[in-house]
């Protein structure tokens, strides 16, 4: 339209731009950022929300507070994960995905590809605990220990006290929630289909037959309630926490808590604080991975130099003492 009408653009002080050269600008200006967010969009796909400007494969997670963030702002991250069996490391890789859960499957996956087979006591802390995780547990043989969010929180002597929250509700024989007015929960009101995972999972929407509107605890139980209190329920998940809460009560079950804390957090400790490695010198998510492959190797090596130093000297005080 500005050649049609043959209008010369102006962009210096004290030229007056004509309406159509504003328009033509706010629609250039619209158009670059469009073009923009589609190449952001290009570099983060699917999977992530957001990336570095500096390293386009490192992922944006606000991390704990250290002394290269004192501020609390989001930096760019990779997850690693390790898994350690007798103080060695026996699988490592690395995630551009913040959440721990979402690393279960694919990390079981690549240990089964190099082991041979899958571990049959996957001890793993509460970020790991999901139904997913669970199902595919059981899919594959592996039994359930790994803890889920709620499993320290719900023993806490403050948590307990809260007696409107319904994870504090009695149950029936049936496993229906019984509110503290003495409400059963037992009506299906329709139930939500969740496929976002690697398994389908249906939840329940229950509800008691019972009016909430005229409950003396309507006021406690939620603030000025209106409307009926409805509850989720999953049946599934249910049983698995179960599961969980069964094995890790047992004296194997807290001997393989106490060594996750030791052999798992440790390893971190050694590699961050011995080793010194706190942060990648590399960037690409493959030369980030070389990069930690390298620093396991080290770990393993030095593992076993000292294994073996401490083998020959038991073996010459053995030899003195005969």
């Amino acid at each position: 339209m500005m050649v049609n009408n043959e209008i010369e653009p102006v962009y210096r002080k004290g030229k007056r731009k004509t309406d159509i050269q504003r328009w033509y600008d706010l629609f250039l200006e619209y158009y670059m950022k469009l073009d923009e967010y589609e190449f952001w969009l290009f570099v983060i796909g699917n999977e992530r929300k957001s990336c570095s400007k500096t390293d386009f494969d490192a992922t944006m997670f606000a991390t704990k507070m250290d002394y290269y963030c004192n501020i609390g702002l989001s930096r760019p991250c990779y997850n690693v994960q390790i898994a350690v069996s007798d103080g060695v490391i026996v699988n490592t890789d690395l995630y551009q995905k913040a959440a721990d859960v979402k690393t279960f499957i694919p990390f079981m996956e690549r240990y089964r590809k190099y082991a041979g087979e899958y571990p049959l006591y996957p001890m793993a802390d509460a970020g790991y605990g999901s139904e997913d995780n669970y199902m595919y547990c059981l899919t594959h043989g592996m039994e359930l220990y790994m803890k889920y969010t709620m499993y320290a929180k719900k023993n806490e002597a403050k948590f307990k006290k809260k007696k409107f929250n319904p994870s504090n509700w009695e149950k029936t024989e049936e496993g229906y929630k019984v509110c503290p007015n003495g409400h059963v929960f037992d009506q299906n009101i329709g139930d939500i289909y969740d496929e976002s995972g690697e398994y389908l999972k249906i939840k329940q929407k229950m509800t008691s037959c019972e009016s909430c509107e005229r409950c003396p605890y309507a006021e406690e139980c939620g603030k000025h309630r209106k409307h009926q209190k409805v509850l989720t329920r999953d049946t599934v998940l249910d049983e698995f926490y179960a599961a969980v809460d069964e094995n890790l009560s047992t004296e194997f079950g807290k001997e393989l808590k106490k060594q996750r804390s030791i052999q798992a957090e440790g390893t971190f400790g050694v590699i961050k604080q011995d080793m010194k490695f706190v942060r990648f010198s590399r960037r690409g998510v493959e030369n980030a991975k070389m990069e930690i492959l390298i620093v396991c190797l080290g770990y393993n090596f030095k593992k076993y130099h000292n294994y073996r130093i401490r083998k020959e000297k038991e073996s010459k005080e053995k030899a003195v003492l005969n």
